[in-house]
């Protein structure tokens, strides 16, 4: 099944985004402009009807029309400003994996919690340059709340500086906990939601992987552990982790890299508490 798009309403928000960012070519800008502007498709989009359908056959696994309209309108905002340039999206994966310098965007990071209508999701835009995240931004438009990141240049929410919490022991730490719906991690993933139950503060889960780890760069919880996550597709979100002064680990303790696999990672506040989950559980191996 295919889904009809607001061609006019898509035609009018590129033409603007081609009047404002004219002359000044910076990604970060123009990052800026265009997920607010898909913020609002999705927003007026909401009120309406959407299909919601699954993805290969798994009904867990789902993408919705508004997914889809709002992965039209940016990848249309983007080859109309950098024509050259290569997108890589949760939707349609294109021919990025095999490249280093690239667009990454997820229309809807936490569909499934959208299509219930649960205010825990973002539209999330990276560019990657020589497979290390640039610039990028996520965008959650119910709470009007918009992450951001430069290279260097620190992260911020809504324009104000942010920084992981200072929290170093898991017997007062925030964790969010993502299990995921593979048989290969489940039995790891209970045997670890055990242990965290009885050691950590609170133990939840969100559901929104590049939202989980944009609470973590701003101090709202100090863990966020995935069973199964492409960090590719969250490259966002691990940079914005580090820009805060955290760090985002894979399960031997390695900083993650950008990457197509899925793997376990491990985002923390700072490397106490890394170690500490780390001899409370051994992550399971």
């Amino acid at each position: 099944m295919s889904f009809e798009i607001d061609k006019e309403i898509n035609k009018v928000n590129i033409i603007k985004i081609k009047i404002s960012v004219g002359m000044n070519k910076s990604r970060y800008n123009f990052i800026i402009l265009i997920i607010k502007q898909a913020g609002d498709i999705l927003l007026d989009s909401r009120k309406k009807h959407f299909e919601v359908l699954s993805k290969g056959g798994d009904s867990r696994n789902i993408v919705t029309s508004v997914d889809i309209e709002v992965n039209d309108f940016l990848e249309k905002a983007i080859y109309s400003t950098y024509p050259e340039d290569i997108i890589f999206s949760e939707e349609t994966r294109d021919v990025a994996t095999t490249k280093t310098t690239f667009w990454s965007i997820d229309p809807i990071d936490g569909t499934s919690n959208f299509s219930r209508h649960i205010p825990h999701f973002a539209i999330v835009i990276t560019y990657i340059e020589n497979n290390r995240p640039a610039v990028g931004a996520v965008y959650n438009p119910i709470t009007r709340e918009l992450f951001s990141f430069e290279k260097g240049k620190g992260a911020y929410l809504n324009g104000e500086k942010i920084s992981v919490s200072s929290v170093s022991t898991l017997k007062e730490s925030y964790t969010l906990l993502h299990i995921g719906r593979l048989d290969s991690v489940r039995e790891w993933g209970i045997k670890l939601q055990k242990i965290l139950l009885g050691k950590a503060k609170k133990t939840i889960n969100l559901s929104s992987s590049a939202l989980d780890l944009c609470f973590l760069a701003a101090g709202r919880v100090d863990v966020v552990i995935y069973g199964t996550l492409t960090t590719r597709d969250i490259a966002m979100a691990v940079a914005i982790v580090r820009e805060a002064g955290g760090e985002v680990y894979d399960i031997l303790g390695k900083p993650v890299s950008i990457s197509s696999e899925p793997q376990k990672i491990i985002g923390v506040s700072n490397k106490e508490l890394f170690d500490e989950i780390n001899k409370e559980t051994n992550f399971i191996i």
